[in-house]
Protein backbone atom coordinates (compact mmCIF):
# COMPACT_ATOMS: atom_id res chain seq x y z
CA UNK A 1 0.00 0.00 0.00
CA UNK A 2 1.66 3.65 -1.12
CA UNK A 3 1.33 5.77 1.79
CA UNK A 4 -0.81 9.10 2.04
CA UNK A 5 2.24 11.44 2.25
CA UNK A 6 3.49 9.69 -1.34
CA UNK A 7 2.35 11.62 -4.66
CA UNK A 8 2.74 9.36 -7.17
CA UNK A 9 1.63 12.14 -9.72
CA UNK A 10 2.31 15.63 -9.48
CA UNK A 11 2.03 18.82 -11.61
CA UNK A 12 5.37 19.59 -13.28
CA UNK A 13 6.96 22.69 -12.19
CA UNK A 14 9.70 24.35 -13.82
CA UNK A 15 12.71 22.39 -12.14
CA UNK A 16 11.26 18.93 -13.64
CA UNK A 17 11.50 19.87 -16.91
CA UNK A 18 13.87 18.30 -18.71
CA UNK A 19 15.15 17.18 -22.46
CA UNK A 20 12.96 13.18 -22.65
CA UNK A 21 10.40 13.56 -19.83
CA UNK A 22 7.02 12.15 -20.62
CA UNK A 23 4.11 14.24 -19.65
CA UNK A 24 0.49 13.90 -19.72
CA UNK A 25 -2.65 16.04 -19.03
CA UNK A 26 -6.15 15.45 -17.32
CA UNK A 27 -7.40 13.67 -20.59
CA UNK A 28 -4.69 11.67 -20.74
CA UNK A 29 -2.73 13.08 -23.58
CA UNK A 30 0.74 12.47 -23.13
CA UNK A 31 3.93 13.95 -24.54
CA UNK A 32 7.58 13.68 -24.60
CA UNK A 33 9.86 16.96 -24.23
CA UNK A 34 12.35 17.24 -26.85
CA UNK A 35 14.39 20.39 -26.46
CA UNK A 36 14.16 23.01 -23.78
CA UNK A 37 16.06 26.68 -24.32
CA UNK A 38 16.42 27.98 -20.93
CA UNK A 39 18.54 31.32 -21.18
CA UNK A 40 21.34 31.44 -18.07
CA UNK A 41 19.74 34.87 -17.39
CA UNK A 42 16.45 34.01 -16.44
CA UNK A 43 13.99 34.61 -19.04
CA UNK A 44 11.39 33.40 -20.46
CA UNK A 45 12.69 30.12 -22.68
CA UNK A 46 10.75 27.88 -24.82
CA UNK A 47 9.88 24.56 -25.07
CA UNK A 48 9.40 21.37 -27.88
CA UNK A 49 7.51 18.48 -27.30
CA UNK A 50 5.38 15.85 -29.38
CA UNK A 51 2.73 14.18 -28.85
CA UNK A 52 2.71 10.53 -28.38
CA UNK A 53 0.39 7.44 -29.35
CA UNK A 54 -0.22 4.92 -26.87
CA UNK A 55 2.82 2.77 -27.97
CA UNK A 56 4.75 6.00 -26.55
CA UNK A 57 5.30 6.25 -30.79
CA UNK A 58 5.53 10.28 -32.06
CA UNK A 59 1.94 11.10 -32.82
CA UNK A 60 2.01 14.50 -34.48
CA UNK A 61 4.40 16.96 -35.62
CA UNK A 62 6.38 19.26 -32.72
CA UNK A 63 4.71 21.82 -30.77
CA UNK A 64 6.99 24.51 -29.25
CA UNK A 65 5.68 27.22 -26.71
CA UNK A 66 7.01 29.10 -24.19
CA UNK A 67 7.77 27.50 -20.92
CA UNK A 68 5.63 29.61 -18.86
CA UNK A 69 2.46 28.79 -21.15
CA UNK A 70 3.33 25.50 -21.06
CA UNK A 71 3.18 25.11 -17.43
CA UNK A 72 0.05 27.22 -17.04
CA UNK A 73 -1.67 23.99 -19.65
CA UNK A 74 -1.35 21.91 -16.22
CA UNK A 75 0.96 18.99 -17.47
CA UNK A 76 1.66 16.16 -15.11
CA UNK A 77 4.23 13.39 -14.19
CA UNK A 78 4.77 10.29 -12.23
CA UNK A 79 6.81 9.32 -9.51
CA UNK A 80 10.10 7.61 -9.84
CA UNK A 81 8.61 3.88 -11.10
CA UNK A 82 5.14 5.07 -11.11
CA UNK A 83 3.76 5.10 -14.55
CA UNK A 84 0.76 7.73 -15.94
Amino acid sequence: MVPRSAATVTKVTRQDLDVGLICADRDGNRIRIDRLDQPADGGAGTISYHFLNDELRVQEGIQERSIEQFLAEGWYIAAPGKAL
